[in-house]
């Protein structure tokens, strides 16, 4: 087992298991809860949705980033989980970080991003 790899996946299996509490708790870890986050997906151009829409829809994400966060930790399911995390940075991207010009979340999603997607393609070739 290369050492390197673990110590990666905890990392970011912990990011994104605190990434999907803190989308369905308010408050807990700095979370914005589902009500919040159903009411920036309708702000984002996802309306057509409705609000029951965009609510079911924050849940999903943020249920497959706390299910991807363990499948890191536990070793399963790497290269999907990499794969669909790096999807969800960039719409994090597209959606929140350019639209807001802040430069450094931008910076730090792109970075993610890549990192995410390069992880994936690691994970599929030694397989």
């Amino acid at each position: 087992m290369n050492n390197g790899n673990l110590i990666i996946r905890i990392g970011f299996g912990i990011l994104f298991i605190w990434g999907g509490l803190e989308k369905f708790i308010e408050g807990f870890l700095g979370g914005v809860g589902l009500n919040n986050m159903a009411a920036f997906l309708q702000s984002s151009g996802l309306a057509f949705l409705g609000e029951t829409g965009t609510y079911i829809l924050g849940a999903i994400i943020a249920l497959l980033e706390l299910i991807a966060g363990i499948l890191l930790i536990i070793n399963k399911k790497v290269f999907y989980s990499y794969s669909f995390l790096a999807f969800i940075m960039l719409m994090a991207l597209v959606l929140v970080h350019i639209p807001s010009g802040n430069w450094m979340n931008i910076m730090i999603h792109i970075t993610l991003l890549s990192t995410l997607s390069g992880l994936a393609l690691n994970e599929k070739a030694t397989k």
